[in-house]
């Protein structure tokens, strides 16, 4: 069985059955993380879905030597390159570990080959994918419609404790705005309550 209750919890809230969490937890393998290391880089092509058991993770772009970010990873959350993982096309940005993390991954041939064998899986592949599609366009979204301060209120709901395991720098970044910018709204937000 699934060692790791929030895949088995997962499993059980897609309506796979303990047989089939059996099948899929045999072919996982752990991936060790050392804070700073990658998971992935820009220019591979990802053949992997991941589920964090441990520690946070970032995703970023570069552009001109800057890094920017636009996603954030931790316990229990799918971790991948994913259009690349759906294109097989090259990678354009980084997961890299904020922290020491243990990520359990399935390889695309792996999860296919499940598919294959039972349709059924097709429901984790559903979920994983409607999973990105809506965090990218509520990111999206709140691009196009909210303040900086309405993106970190939404940012803290989605990812309760962030300011706890992420620095001022990395969440300003995801939040496109400066670090000195992000005390200054911390700061207006806190009067303003």
């Amino acid at each position: 069985m699934i060692s790791d209750a929030p895949i088995e919890t997962l499993f059980q809230r897609l309506g796979l059955n303990s047989d089939q969490a059996e099948l899929f937890s045999k072919q996982l393998r752990t991936k060790k993380l050392k804070k700073k290391e990658h998971l992935i880089r820009e220019g591979s092509v990802c053949d992997f879905v991941g589920f964090v058991t441990e520690g946070t993770l970032r995703s970023y772009v570069s552009k001109d030597e800057e890094e920017f970010n636009n996603d954030f990873y931790f316990d229990n959350s799918i971790v991948s390159a994913y259009t690349s993982f759906l294109t097989g096309m090259p990678t354009n940005c980084n997961i890299e570990a904020l922290t020491d993390c243990v990520v359990q991954l399935i390889s695309r041939d792996k999860l296919n080959a499940l598919i294959a064998a039972n349709t059924e899986f097709l429901k984790l592949t559903n979920y994983i994918s409607e999973s990105y599609f809506i965090r990218k366009c509520k990111r999206e979204t709140a691009f196009l419609k909210q303040t900086a301060a309405e993106r970190l209120e939404g940012l803290s709901a989605v990812y309760l404790g962030i300011e706890q395991r992420v620095s001022q720098y990395h969440i300003a970044s995801y939040l496109g705005v400066k670090p000195e910018s992000l005390s200054r709204i911390k700061l207006l937000t806190y009067i303003n309550k």
